[in-house]
């Protein structure tokens, strides 16, 4: 944990600072897979009783998150629930096909869908090129990303439906640091994500894995980002990012949340005994 303080002096990060970030973000002392389960069964839930128009050319549309001009959305039927459509392969089953509930997240500026449809090398290679970047803030993103996968900073609405509301003193910390990623507002782009996560739980659940025992869909694929931000940083070599993903999950390279000294080597700052 020296070392740690050493690296972040050398950083020139205030010592107030890394109290704020390790307060807001430490882990808590609890399996993280089995506490998001009823979480993510619930935005499951909600996600696919969202009204759903009767084809891709004749969308709904649902705002979920709103900030200012910025809108994050979900355009319903996506791509992958045309009748048509038959390269969705069942993970028990090995059957293939569409999948109805399938979605499509948009970033919306003004009301208007921005950009093409982002697809995961997009997602990455606008955190790729965060590599000279500002080294604290790609930590904290790799934070921020990795509470997500297990909806820890998520929280109930006045209806009763789970949203995500990162603490606001760290996404400022955040937002001064890396303002955007390919011109996408950095707190746009974490709730993009987040909705890009929620899609991903409704085709794990779709294909087989509906209880969500597993870490399929919202956390593989949150790890994934989060794996490569640890490569970013330099404390994960790129060959194991690379070997991830000759392992199942299929297209996935998810950091291994079960070593957790890994884990609090690569993000000394979720340590709950960070020096004070």
């Amino acid at each position: 944990m020296n070392k740690s303080l050493e690296y972040y002096k050398k950083l020139k990060i205030p010592k107030e600072t890394l109290k704020l970030v390790n307060k807001e973000l430490k882990l808590p002392d609890e399996k993280l897979t089995p506490s998001a389960r009823e979480k993510r069964l619930e935005a499951l839930n909600e996600a696919i009783s969202w009204e759903k128009g009767t084809d891709q050319q004749n969308r709904k549309t649902t705002i979920v998150y709103q900030f200012g001009d910025y809108a994050v959305a979900i355009a319903k039927p996506g791509k992958e629930a045309a009748p048509d459509y038959s390269n969705f392969t069942h993970y028990i089953t090995k059957e293939r096909g569409n999948n109805p509930n399938d979605m499509n997240p948009q970033i919306l500026n003004k009301g208007e869908k921005i950009g093409k449809d982002y697809t995961f090398t997009d997602m990455f290679e606008g955190i790729e090129n965060l590599m000279h970047s500002d080294i604290f803030g790609l930590e904290i993103l790799g934070m921020l990303l990795f509470r997500a996968a297990f909806m820890l900073d998520h929280k109930k609405n006045k209806e009763g439906n789970w949203r995500y509301f990162p603490p606001e003193t760290i996404l400022k910390i955040l937002e001064e640091r890396i303002p955007s990623i390919d011109g996408i507002p950095i707190k746009i782009f974490i709730h993009f994500l987040e909705i890009l996560s929620l899609n991903e739980d409704i085709k794990t659940s779709y294909g087989g894995y509906s209880d969500f025992k597993k870490d399929y869909g919202r956390i593989n694929t949150l790890l994934t980002f989060v794996h490569l931000i640890t490569v970013l940083l330099n404390r994960r070599s790129l060959a194991k990012f690379a070997g991830n993903f000759a392992r199942p999950p299929s297209g996935m390279a998810p950091i291994p949340k079960t070593e957790r000294g890994g884990i609090f080597e690569a993000y000394p700052l979720f340590s709950q005994n960070f020096p004070n």
